[in-house]
């Protein structure tokens, strides 16, 4: 964390900011309930159109589809696991 020394001597984590907080955290702590899980919650994962190659090649192995390898293109990584999956 880069602190500041002012010329007085003392230590300000938030320069020129006074704690107005119950819990006397600083202005930039998010202190909301519940922020950092709905985050996580928001993560989606991507679609079979949507994945690079070495995720389509990840997303097969995962899923025991045997067809595929690395020497195939992404298309064709991706017609092999929508037939696998059909």
């Amino acid at each position: 964390m880069s602190e500041k020394m002012p010329q007085s001597g003392g230590v300000w984590d938030w320069p020129n900011q006074q704690t107005v907080r119950e819990d006397a955290s600083g202005p930039g702590v998010d202190t909301t309930p519940g922020a950092a899980t709905e985050a996580e919650d928001e993560f989606e994962e991507p679609t079979v159109e949507e994945m690079t190659k070495a995720q389509l090649l990840d997303y097969a192995a995962e899923h025991d589809i045997e067809t595929v390898d690395e020497s195939m293109t992404k298309a064709e990584i991706r017609q092999a696991i929508l037939d696998a999956e059909a």
